[in-house]
């Protein structure tokens, strides 16, 4: 026979296990009107996103529950044909006044071989919604390039194990482009998005 307080520990345990077998939903709610951030304490050769895209031809409209996008975005980053586009998404908590690395974090080594990958983050949340991508597909983000969109709202929603979520995050981007010598260009993207992770 088992004594209480053992048996009382051993079913918490299994609660706490069964809770991390399951994976939970979340949606990532932006905070900021403008969506996009620039990273802190940046060298003068890392540009925010509107190094990578000129956004006068979109709109971005919040209610701070989802996000509407329309229009068109055009590359302006002065990359050359044929470099290699290395991204990084990577996902930060903020505790006790400061950010906080979290275990989430994808890291592409070769954005242009994967842009119109329906397995990947960045489709189902953007690219999918290109519909000129017939014509700019071989052209990835080389400057001049415009995709153009149909509307649609970025909801971020995901699933995922382990302990719960929540609070204010932070989802950084970076870009970096590396010549055919596999050296790195002068410039980089850095930005970030901001906004609370609310359970579904």
């Amino acid at each position: 026979m088992w004594s209480t307080p053992k048996f009382v520990c051993q079913l918490l345990i299994l609660i706490l296990l069964e809770g991390q077998s399951s994976a939970i939903k979340y949606k990532f709610n932006p905070e900021n009107e403008d969506i996009f951030t620039d990273c802190p304490n940046k060298p003068s050769n890392v540009l925010n996103v509107s190094g990578l895209f000129d956004t006068s031809e979109s709109t971005f409209k919040t209610d701070f529950v989802s996000v509407r996008f329309s229009g068109n975005l055009t590359c302006v980053w002065n990359i050359q044909p044929g470099d290699r586009i290395q991204v990084s998404f990577v996902l930060n908590r903020f505790d006790r006044g400061t950010w906080q690395p979290t275990v989430f974090s994808i890291m592409v080594p070769d954005l242009c071989s994967a842009l119109y990958d329906e397995e990947q983050y960045w489709y189902k949340y953007w690219s999918k919604y290109i519909i000129n991508k017939e014509q700019v597909k071989d052209k990835c983000i080389l400057p001049g390039t415009k995709f153009i969109h149909e509307t649609f709202d970025l909801d971020i929603l995901f699933e995922t194990q382990g302990f719960p979520l929540n609070g204010q995050h932070k989802l950084v981007h970076i870009f970096k482009a590396f010549g055919a010598n596999g050296v790195e260009r002068n410039t980089s993207i850095c930005f970030e998005i901001i906004g609370e992770i609310q359970r579904l």
